[in-house]
């Protein structure tokens, strides 16, 4: 995992600097108005806070500097409370581990260096040029442990683009501008994501429906990290199951499945498994973290080998000024050069891609 650059805690008109603990334990207990800035060097999609604890807060905001102003981001958002009505409600609100997930936003970062007037008026624990973001907490409650950067672009950077395309680098001036390249890059990456069926970028969902089977089930997002919550429909609302191999369920990320503890669950649950409720459709509910560390995984180097060929590609199709490109001794046109990068990259893609099976009456990956 990549770690923050700095983290500092403003609070009462101090600084608390946080760069070392955020990533081994912060153990931080957040007050009304506290406000963490995070300094990051390159363009962020969200934040991953692992084990939070004390009271759920939902009325947090997070904000980036764009050069002239803090904006705020629109997190992700999703439909909850199933057990009465869905509502539309922002996804994740620090209730367990989870991500706060903006994701390809419009607002473009820009860079800001600290000092004794910015970004809060008393001397800042570091004078450091990055990009920023902030989040400012109105109440507080929560305890915070570690915290992530989720990165804008994960399987290949601007700069590895610049050395797979031979130029020196890209910038706000000259076209395709670095802006381009950074987006280029997030939906080559969102693309793989989806045509692949699986990710090497953590995120998280809430209270996804999944059908009750004694033999386990599989999350929809995979490959599958962790459970942070789950929960039994008993006919007004979902009871929260405990976690353990002794106890209501575990998980076998190795599988990607989650399954009930038997005979343990039998004993915990016997009436739910003589009741109507448990054979409902979505009768189970869970939160759950899932994708990859992609600076550890396996498939790191493959997985950026083609995310570049796809920039590439998309740069050659946009850039006017290309004309053409060597290979070897061969003169390429820059249709026959997209083409071929564009194959290349399919063809990899294909070695990654998960197979969708129907089974036991629905889909699974």
């Amino acid at each position: 995992m990549r770690a923050f650059d700095q983290v500092w805690l403003y609070k009462a008109a101090a600084w608390t600097d946080k760069t070392v603990t955020a990533f081994t334990g912060m153990a931080l207990t957040i007050a009304a108005n506290d406000v963490l800035y995070f300094a990051a060097t390159e363009w962020l999609a969200g934040f991953l806070f692992m084990n939070p604890s004390g009271s759920e807060v939902t009325d947090y905001y997070a904000e980036v500097w764009n050069g002239d102003e803090w904006v705020r981001l629109q997190p992700e958002h999703s439909f909850q409370s199933q057990a009465a009505d869905y509502t539309w409600d922002t996804a994740w609100s620090f209730q367990n581990t989870g991500t706060l997930f903006w994701g390809k936003s419009t607002i473009s970062p820009r860079h800001q260096k600290s000092s004794n007037r910015w970004p809060e008026t008393g001397t800042a624990p570091a004078a450091v040029n990055r990009f920023w973001y902030r989040i400012t907490f109105p109440t507080g409650g929560t305890v915070l442990d570690t915290v992530w950067p989720l990165m804008y672009n994960t399987y290949a950077s601007p700069e590895e683009v610049a050395e797979f395309f031979g130029v020196a680098d890209f910038n706000a001036i000259s076209q395709p501008n670095l802006d381009y390249i950074r987006r280029s890059i997030r939906d080559a990456e969102d693309w793989l994501d989806n045509y692949t069926r699986k990710s090497w970028r953590i995120r998280s969902t809430v209270e996804e429906g999944a059908d009750f089977n004694p033999y386990g089930f599989r999350p929809r997002h995979q490959p599958l990290m962790m459970v942070t919550r789950l929960g039994l429909w008993n006919g007004s609302s979902f009871d929260v199951l405990n976690y353990g191999r002794g106890e209501d369920y575990w998980t076998d990320v190795g599988k990607g499945m989650v399954f009930m503890t038997l005979p343990s669950f039998r004993m915990r649950n016997y009436g739910w498994l003589l009741s109507r409720y448990i054979r409902q459709p979505s009768s189970i509910i869970l939160d759950y973290l899932w994708g990859a560390d992609f600076e550890t995984h396996e498939d790191a180097e493959n997985v950026s080998w083609i995310i570049k060929r796809l920039v590439g590609a998309d740069m050659v199709n946009t850039s006017e000024e290309t004309g053409i490109f060597r290979s070897g001794l061969d003169i390429l046109s820059k249709g026959e050069k997209m083409a071929a990068w564009q194959e290349q990259a399919q063809e990899r893609a294909d070695t990654l891609r998960a197979i969708y099976a129907t089974g036991l009456g629905t889909g699974q990956w």
